[in-house]
This record gives structure tokens, C-alpha cells and sequence, in this order.
């Protein structure tokens, strides 16, 4: 039995054996309180792990990070054989000491243990990506039939026919039907129907004569496991899902299987199925639901953002099309805008969409079928967004002519409002409707682009808005909020990755919205240093999944999300990667700063 914990990075990486053999050599050493660890420029002859305690990393009197328990220091000093800064003991302290010859022939021998110690930005990033793969099974099985949904059951009653029940069963597209007969409820399948129409039955018996009323059933909040192990158990195809004793649902095994394989297949069955917002709003919150479990399996901000998407681009066209008339739905196109348009937005933070109507036509209508879609939104778990970029808008709600009209003068009066309205546009998906609209706006927009240094600076110069929260020493710079020490994820790291990457491109002609498919437009267009580029995509993918991470905590506290991390709260693998991550965004600037001639400004 191992006497430590090993299983956190970067010792997770190694086998039972290589651990085993590593802690062998370990000693424990004791620091009195304020006593002096390593100085600086002192020779290196171990990595250590603090048991107990707290280890405060300086240079000169400045803090640069603590170290608690099970956090390791100093990987980077490992390597160079010197130590950079100095560290003490800030209380009485107990550290695990792995000596330096064997911690460095680990390193030549697993690969990705040393990819901890030597691996650039992007592979080191990448491969904290993938820790979270071996929680996958554990997720599954603890998934519910509440996380999986069910099928709307259709009810009839006893003393309908049996043509009543195929009439109802084609109408909602069931393969079953719920039987009540008084206190009874009973089900009928396809399969009573082949066997009664086999016996000769006539289509005008009534179908409670011809249902079974041995109903196994399964609660809403049992495990989904748990319902597969009894279909296979009993050889059935569906269940009755009930829920404080009533029937609520018919969970069929192929959705069962499904979510097993894939879980956003069901949601795109129940959404093509929706009749009633109440249904999508139901739906939507199953698409949270989905983050939690995909972010759970270690699936990447990148291709969780895409997935919420197209998720949510069903949803949003469902909705619409249930709100708008015929009329305007085909002579309007539904745009999402800013993350959402950009497949980076994975939990609900505010709206933010925007409306095209086809010039000339007569749509009186719009204004209160908007409304009531940025009402339906946010009932869906949407907040309306700060800044009003809403259909709800008039604003945001425009002719292809009035648009292009908007275009010209963000370009020809550009201030910041207008650079902001501009950004939010480069970023605009089509949701549903007449796409040919916005690729007439984005073609119009092209077309005035000149060959202006000055415009694309200014339109640039929003990545310094806000400073980049990483001071010399590579030392982390938080606010202090509410007693604790915090960091905006987004203002000091995401913004100025994702506001540069969409300048870039808007110089360049890229058409594309996502940040990571313009980073690599852009390095295959020679616009952007493929390292770089790679750097770029795994930090912002980094700084997502942070704040992923915190968004979820917070909605487990019944708070909304936001976009401050408190660096202490990391380990050190992640602090050290969040230090990574912000230097990149600083080398990003910097080369934008004199890209763009920022400094002119």
C-alpha cells in the first residue's frame, strides 16, 4: 500500500510499478516555520511534494505563487539543475523529496511523465486534456434516466378502438401507447397490434381487451444502468418511466443504447420530435445536463463548444419556427452571434442573436414574434443579453439594405461602439432561414474593406483593453475579491486570444468564426506562425476548460457562472499551465502590438 498520494499530475502518469519504485526513494524532511527551502541559484537535488504545510515561492520579497498540499515544486529548477526563486516555508511543513536522478530517468523512460517537465505549450496542454478520459466509465454509470430523458408517452383510453390507437401512434410517431382503464393503465405496442391484427382481431374492439397491465416500470432519478440491466434481465424493448408514482414517460432500449454510444443522439431525436416550448424547455435543460457528463468524459472545450452548437442551433431553429409565422420564417434568416456564433459558448451566459428579413417585404409580425423568441429563450435558460443584442432589438433586427447600411457606417465613423458592433458581427453563424442573406452582408463587407492600416489597428486595438494578468517571474496576478484572491479568466486571457485571431482574419478575408479554425486559416494562409498557432488553440482551449470547470461549481451552488478562478484552487500542473497559457497570450499581443503599430495609439 503506498504510504502518498501518486495519483495526481504528473505522478498520474506513471505505472503502479514506476510509483512504487519512485516513493522507495523518497524521504520526508521537515521545515520549521519561515525556514529557507532552496535560495536562489542553489543547486537542485530533488523534486518535492508538500504533505502538510504551506511553501511560499519569492523573489526578492515578492510572492510568486504558494504551494499546498500535494502541490510539487520546482519541475522547471529540475531541469536547469538552479533554482530561479527562492522558496520558504511559510508554516511548519512536512515535503515528500523524490531525488533528482530518479524523478529524470522516469522522465527518459515515460514519455509522457516527461512531457511534464520538457513538452512545449501545446503538447502539455493537450496531454492534461486527456487525464479526464478514464473518468468516462464512472460518468456513464452514474447517469440517470432524468440525464437521459424519455419519449412522451400518449395516452388512450380503454374503450378506444384499436384503430384509435394506430391513428394516435402514427400521429405522435409512438411505437406504443399508454391504456387507461380507471385505475389501471395498461400498454399497447406495435407488436399487439401485428398479433391482433394476425388473430383477426377487428380494427373496432376496443383496445383495453387487448393491452397488458403487468407494466414493469423504473423512477425518473434511477440509475440508466439500472434500466438497461432490466431489459436485458426480461428481454423487453421499453419501460414506463414514472415519477412520484405517475407515468411520465416510455424509455425505449435503443435510446438506452443510444445515450450509452452517444448521448446527443437522443436529444437530436427529442428535438425533431418537440411539438410545445414547454417540451424545448425541458429539452435545454437536457443540453446542460449533456455538458456535465461530455466535460466529465474529458471531452475538449473545442468539440464540446461545436456539439452545444449544433445542439442549440436545432433548438433555437425548433423555437422560432414555432413562434414565427410561415411568412417570416422564409424571408428571415435567425442568426447567433458572438460565442454562440463562434461554438464557444458551452453554458448559458446571455443571448446573443440577431434577425435579417429580406428587403421589400411586409412583416408587421416580426416585432412580437421576436419578442416572444427572446421570451422563450430566455425561459430556456438564455439571460438576456446586457448589451440588447437581441432580435428583441430593432437594432439587431434589420433589412438586408438597412444592414449593409449599419456595415458602412461602422466602417467609415469607426469608434469603439462601432469596432464592438463589428466584432460581434464577424462572429455571426446562421441558425436557420435564408443563409444567402448574411453571405450577402459579409460579401458587402469585404467588398469596403480597404487596404487601411489605420482601420485595422483600431479594430485590433481592443486586445489591449485589459492587462495580461502574468508579471515578471511568471508570477500570477490576482485581484482581491471578497477576501480571496482572483483571476478573470476571460478579460486577462480568452478576450485578447479571441479578439486578435478575429482581427487577423477579418484582414485577411477568412470567413470562418470559430477562434481555433481561424488560428488555422490563418497559419496555413502564412498570416500566423504555425507554432504560434498551435500555442494559441491549446491555450484558449486551456483557459476554456478552466472556465468550464468554475462555471459548473458555480451552478452547483445555485450561482450563475462567471469568468474568475481563484489560482490558489489549482494544482500545481494546472497553475504552471495557467502561467503557460497567459505567456502565451502576451506573446500573442506582442506580436499584434507591432502587427497593428499598437503603440501609435
Amino acid at each position: 500500500m503506498s504510504r502518498f498520494d501518486l495519483s495526481q499530475p504528473p505522478f498520474d502518469n506513471l505505472s503502479p510499478a514506476e510509483r512504487d519504485a519512485l516513493e522507495a526513494r523518497a524521504d520526508i524532511v521537515y521545515y520549521a516555520d519561515d525556514a529557507q527551502i532552496i535560495g536562489p541559484g542553489q543547486s537542485i537535488d530533488a523534486l518535492y511534494m508538500v504533505i502538510k504545510g504551506v511553501v511560499c515561492e519569492l523573489s526578492d520579497d515578492e510572492i510568486l505563487s504558494r504551494y499546498h498540499l500535494r502541490d510539487v515544486f520546482d519541475a522547471r529548477a529540475l531541469v536547469s539543475a538552479r533554482a530561479a526563486s527562492r522558496f520558504v516555508a511559510e508554516e511548519e511543513t512536512l515535503l515528500l523529496a523524490m531525488p533528482r536522478d530518479a524523478v529524470l530517468a522516469l522522465t527518459d523512460s515515460n514519455p509522457r511523465f516527461g512531457a511534464y517537465f520538457y513538452a512545449g505549450v501545446a503538447e502539455k496542454m493537450g496531454m492534461l486534456a486527456q487525464r479526464a478520459g478514464y473518468r468516462e466509465l464512472q460518468t456513464l454509470l452514474a447517469a440517470t434516466i432524468r440525464d437521459a430523458g424519455c419519449r412522451q408517452p400518449v395516452f388512450i383510453d380503454a374503450a378506444d378502438s384499436i384503430r384509435d390507437a394506430a391513428d394516435a401512434m402514427k400521429a405522435r410517431r409512438s411505437k406504443s401507447v399508454l391504456v387507461r382503464d380507471g385505475e389501471r393503465l395498461g400498454i399497447f405496442t406495435t407488436t399487439d397490434f401485428r398479433d391482433v391484427i394476425l388473430n383477426g382481431v377487428a380494427g373496432t374492439e376496443p383496445v383495453g381487451r387487448h393491452c397488458g397491465y403487468q407494466l414493469l416500470t423504473i423512477d425518473i432519478d434511477d440509475f440508466l444502468f439500472n434500466a438497461l440491466l432490466l431489459m436485458t434481465q426480461r428481454n423487453l424493448r421499453r419501460l414506463v418511466v414514472t415519477e412520484n408514482g405517475q407515468a411520465v414517460g416510455i424509455l425505449a432500449q435503443v435510446d438506452v443504447l443510444s445515450y450509452f454510444s452517444n448521448h446527443s443522439h437522443l436529444i437530436v431525436q427529442r428535438l425533431d420530435r418537440a411539438e410545445t416550448l414547454d417540451e424545448l424547455a425541458d429539452i435545454a435543460g437536457q443540453i446542460d445536463r449533456l455538458v456535465r457528463i461530455l466535460s466529465g468524459h474529458g471531452v475538449k472545450p473545442q468539440q464540446l463548444g461545436r456539439l452545444v452548437q449544433a445542439l442549440n442551433a436545432r433548438l433555437f431553429a425548433r423555437a422560432w419556427r414555432m413562434i414565427a409565422s410561415p411568412r417570416l420564417a422564409e424571408n428571415s434568416c435567425l442568426l447567433a452571434m458572438g460565442s454562440e456564433g463562434r461554438g464557444e459558448q458551452i453554458l448559458k451566459t446571455d443571448q446573443d442573436n440577431m434577425l435579417l428579413l429580406r428587403d421589400g417585404e411586409d412583416l408587421p409580425e416580426a416585432a412580437a414574434c421576436c419578442d416572444a423568441f427572446s421570451a422563450a429563450l430566455a425561459r430556456f435558460g438564455y439571460p438576456p443579453c446586457p448589451g440588447g443584442v437581441m432580435v428583441s432589438n430593432p437594432q439587431w433586427r434589420l433589412s438586408r439594405n438597412a444592414m449593409r447600411d449599419r456595415i458602412y457606417g461602422w466602417l467609415t465613423r469607426p469608434d469603439g461602439e462601432s469596432m464592438m458592433r463589428l466584432a460581434i458581427f464577424c462572429d455571426a453563424d446562421p441558425v436557420c432561414g435564408d443563409a444567402s442573406l448574411l453571405a450577402d452582408c459579409r460579401d458587402y463587407l469585404q467588398a469596403r474593406l480597404q487596404d487601411d492600416a489605420g482601420f485595422f489597428s483600431r479594430f485590433a486595438r481592443a486586445v489591449d483593453q485589459f492587462d495580461t494578468p502574468l508579471g515578471p517571474f511568471s508570477r500570477l496576478r490576482t485581484r482581491v475579491r471578497d477576501g480571496r484572491e482572483l483571476l478573470d479568466l476571460k478579460k486577462g486571457g480568452i478576450f485578447p486570444l479571441v479578439h486578435g485571431l478575429r482581427a487577423l482574419a477579418l484582414e485577411n478575408g477568412i470567413a470562418a468564426a470559430a477562434s481555433a479554425e481561424r488560428a488555422r486559416q490563418l497559419a496555413l494562409a502564412g498570416k500566423l506562425d504555425a507554432r504560434l498557432a498551435d500555442d494559441i488553440q491549446e491555450a484558449l482551449g486551456f483557459l476554456s476548460q478552466l472556465r468550464l470547470e468554475r462555471g459548473l461549481s458555480r451552478l452547483d451552488a445555485g450561482q450563475p457562472p462567471d469568468n474568475l478562478i481563484e489560482p490558489e484552487s489549482l494544482s500545481t500542473l494546472e497553475r504552471d499551465l495557467l502561467k503557460d497559457a497567459l505567456a502565451v497570450v502576451k506573446r500573442f499581443k506582442a506580436q499584434l502590438r507591432h502587427h497593428y503599430r499598437l503603440g501609435s495609439f
